[in-house]
């Protein structure tokens, strides 16, 4: 998988990934619906082409975007805000190709937080030996939501 900087250009398809990873009936799809609006998306990419301490990165297969990362570098860590593969690339190691790709670009923990409801979300980071640190109660756009808090050291 080719990796690159996002552009906005590039936010259409982003919001289509993440939401293709929910289905329409629950509370996660109407968060989704919220966070992944075209203009926040296109405000998320910006920034981080302006800061350096922000990484935006699209993950491509024959020139098709099929995942993405945003994160942040907090100094000792890594906070990581959206990491999304479409679900027709999910169980190809591709998921572990943007985390490695992170993890390449200054090795440091990742820290992130997921919702409990996300199965299979947590299933594949505990694949890529994240552990748990806690779980705390979110109003997430008005949505109340468990979310869980996970760390990977790579080293």
């Amino acid at each position: 998988m080719k990796m690159r900087e996002a552009v906005p250009e590039d936010a259409a398809l982003i919001r289509e990934i993440a939401l293709a990873t929910t289905d329409a009936d629950n509370a996660r799809a109407r968060v989704m619906e919220r966070a992944y609006q075209l203009e926040e998306i296109v405000r998320a990419i910006s920034s981080s082409e302006e800061a350096k301490e922000q990484l935006f990165i699209v993950g491509e297969t024959d020139g098709d975007v099929i995942g993405f990362y945003h994160a942040i570098d907090r100094g000792e860590t890594w906070e990581v805000l959206r990491l999304y593969l479409h679900p027709a690339h999910h169980r190809q190691g591709l998921g572990a190709e943007l985390l490695t790709h992170l993890a390449g670009r200054k090795r440091q923990p990742v820290e992130l937080y997921v919702e409990s409801s996300n199965e299979q979300a947590l299933a594949f980071l505990n694949h890529q030996s994240f552990v748990e640190l806690n779980r705390i109660q979110e109003e997430v756009y008005d949505e109340p939501m468990e979310l869980v808090h996970l760390r990977y050291d790579p080293r």
